[in-house]
Parts: structure tokens; sequence; C-alpha cells
């Protein structure tokens, strides 16, 4: 008789101590494999993280008169990491045909100027993406647009402008010789709350009616890489920030001082972490105590098969047969059980999520899904367990003497 043949006989024989043992792997599957697939959803959850909490490093230039050179723009765009690159610039200009909004009488310069700001992106790191600005017409221009502007509604209203309409701005100080000159449509208009605010002598440069919002193409048409006072360079990879940071230093030398900004993506990470520290525990213990109770149940089982042992080797079976018979009884459970324990898994999953991760934000979502990588890893650390367990329990019985068991049981 083959030792399959043995191993099949014994399961049937032994119906109610392979049920035991079928229902200890049963759990013990179900816990590897539902804390398996939490922490792989977790993994997911960390990733999308990553994308969404906009983890950033800022260069702000360390003198007004510091100009940003196009080769060290394409530069930084160039580092790994770098999802996007936001370049903010501030600079003065005139209008050849409308007036800005004042109630000053100086005649100043600055009381006929109005104020450009110049964004890759106006959706981030401006006065729109905290909404200290609303839109009250329009859209923001976004970084594939070019020759767009978005100004305040009483400039527009004073100079009986619309969205869609075209004007003029000029860099300089009004000559022909040393005048540039560029045009923008209007594609979106603002209020912020405080233009009835401002006291009547404040310049027209310094009102906020004269802020105009314009993209990078036409703010270099203007003045070049002049004027450009901040970069916020964003990463997908948060925890690659800090070299980042180095990298981006090194660019820039002494012309700009860089800082990190990650606080939201650690804020979020942090209740993640932990759970997911409390969850490989679980995952650890569950592994070390199926590995206890089972080595301890086949030991105690294995004693009472000395005889039966000694007999086949007594009549020449070989112990390797017998140790694979040993192993094929205990596989062929934990292969079952390994079956039964998928859908257990993504229930017993879920429950543990639903207790564990309460407290996560609630805009932060995990998919529990079974995968082949959590199967991988249940049929790694289950067949740790049987080949250990089975050699505990086997391996006392097979180095004895065969003689030495059956008259010790004969008396």
């Amino acid at each position: 008789m083959t030792f399959y043949q043995r191993a099949g006989r014994y399961l049937w024989r032994k119906r109610s101590k392979s049920l035991l043992l079928f229902f200890i792997f049963l759990f013990v599957n179900t816990m590897i494999l539902g804390t398996g697939m939490i922490l792989h959803a977790a993994e997911h959850t960390e990733a999308e993280l990553q994308k969404k909490t906009k983890a950033k490093a800022v260069c702000e230039m360390s003198h007004a008169d510091v100009e940003l050179m196009e080769e060290e723009y394409k530069e930084v765009g160039e580092l790994p990491h770098v999802q996007a690159v936001n370049r903010m610039g501030n600079q003065s200009a005139l209008l050849t045909e409308l007036m800005p909004v004042t109630q000053s009488d100086s005649m100043e310069l600055d009381n006929v100027t109005v104020n450009l700001y110049s964004y890759d992106d106006l959706a981030q790191d401006s006065p729109f993406s905290d909404h200290t600005y609303q839109l009250t017409e329009g859209d923001l221009f976004t970084e594939e647009e070019t020759h767009q502007a978005v100004v305040n509604a009483d400039f527009a209203a004073l100079n009986g402008l619309e969205v869609g309409d075209t004007f003029s701005l000029q860099a300089g100080d009004g000559t022909k010789e040393k005048s540039i000159q560029t045009d923008v449509t209007i594609c979106g208009l603002f209020l912020s709350g405080t233009e009835h605010q401002q006291e009547n002598e404040t310049l027209a440069v310094s009102r906020v009616e004269n802020q105009i919002y314009l993209d990078q193409t036409s703010y270099g048409e203007l003045f070049g890489g002049k004027g450009i006072y901040k970069l916020s360079v964003y990463t997908d990879q948060p925890e690659e920030l800090s070299g980042l940071a180095e990298q981006l230093q090194g660019i820039f030398s002494e012309k700009a001082e860089v800082t990190t900004s990650d606080a939201l993506f650690q804020q979020m990470k942090a209740p993640l972490t932990q759970i997911t520290r409390v969850v490989r525990l679980m995952q650890i213990l569950t592994f070390m105590t199926g590995l206890l109770v089972v080595s301890l149940l086949l030991c105690m089982w294995m004693r009472s098969r000395q005889k039966e042992m000694a007999v086949f080797v007594s009549l020449g079976e070989e112990k390797i047969w017998l140790f694979f018979q040993a192993f094929l009884e205990s596989a062929v459970l934990f292969l079952l059980a390994a079956g039964c324990s998928c859908g257990l898994g993504i229930v017993a999953a879920n429950q543990v999520q639903e207790l564990l991760f309460a407290s996560l934000a609630s805009d932060m979502t995990m998919t529990i899904s079974l995968e082949g990588k959590d199967m991988i890893q249940l049929l790694g650390m289950g067949g740790i367990v049987v080949v250990i367990a089975v050699l505990l329990s086997i391996l006392p019985v097979l180095r004895s003497n065969p003689k030495d068991i059956l008259s010790r049981m004969e008396g």
C-alpha cells in the first residue's frame, strides 16, 4: 500500500481528529488571509494618499532681483518623482488703453499701474486655492492655456470688460524704447470681499481691484524670469521629499531657500501606519499560535501512532515515506481549509477593517479584495506551519529504535 493510500485511509478512519485539525487550519488560514488582504489594501490606500495630498518642496527666492533661468526650471521639472512645478511671479505693469481702479489723486507711477501675479497652475498656491478670493464668473486658466487672465470684477466693470474680452499689458516705463506689450484674454472674474475696506489714499498698484492673475507664458513675454519669487515643486512620493529638497537646494544654491510641506500626508498617514502595525502584529500572532497549536496536536496524536510507525519500519518501510504520509495528511486538510477560507477571509477582513479603520479620515477609502499574492502568502505561511509541525511530531518517533518502541508498549 502506498503512502498516499495510507494517508487517505487514516484521515477517513480518524474523522473526528481530521475535522478538528481542519477547523484549526480554517481559523488560522482565515486570519492570515484576512490580515494579508488588509495590509495590501493599506498599501494601496497609502499610494492613493501620496497622489492626493500634494506634498511639495517650496523654493523661495532669496532676493527680489534674482532671475529664474529657463534651464533651472527645466532641470527642476526633470528631477525624479517631480509631479508638477508651479512658478509664482509678481511685477507691476501699465495698461495701454484701460484705467486702474483708484480713489487717490497721486501723480506717482504706482497710481497708474496694476499688480500682476503669474502662476503655472492658478488652482494651486493662490488665493483661489484657499478660497480667499471667489470667482464670480468664468474659470481659472489651466497650465496648458496661454495669454489668459483673471481680473477683479470691479476693474472689469470700470473698463466695460467681460469674460472673453482682450486687453493689453505693458512692461517698462511707458516709453516706446523700453516697453514690451502682450495681449491677454479675460477667462474669469473674481471678488475678494475687501474691495470696499481699503483706504482712499491707497495707490492703484496696491489695491485688490488692480490685481491681475495671468499665465506664465504671458508673464514671460513681459518680464522673462524676473520677479519669480517662489516655486512649488510637487511630488507623488512624499517619502522622498527630503531628498528632493536637497536636490533643489543643489540646483539653486544660494539663490533660493528650500523648505518642505507634507503635513497633510503625514497627518493622514499616521493613523494608517498605527493600524497597519496592529494588523501585522495580529498576522504574526496568528501564525505563531497556529504553529504552536498544530504542533502540539500532531505531537499528541503521533504518540498514539508510535506502534503503527514502528511496525511499518520493522516491515522495511523507508522512514522518508512515513514522513510523506504524515505530511500529506496535514497538507490535504490545510489545502481544503485554504480553499474554504477564501470567502471567510474577505468577510473577516471587512469586519477587522470596520473595527480598526473607523478612526481614519472620512475621505480615505479602502477596498478589500482577494489577490493572487494573498494566496501565495497564505500558501507560504501555511506550508511553513505544516512542515514544521509534522517534523516536530514525527522526528522523535522516526529517530527511535522500532524494537524499543514495540517492547516498551508491550511491556
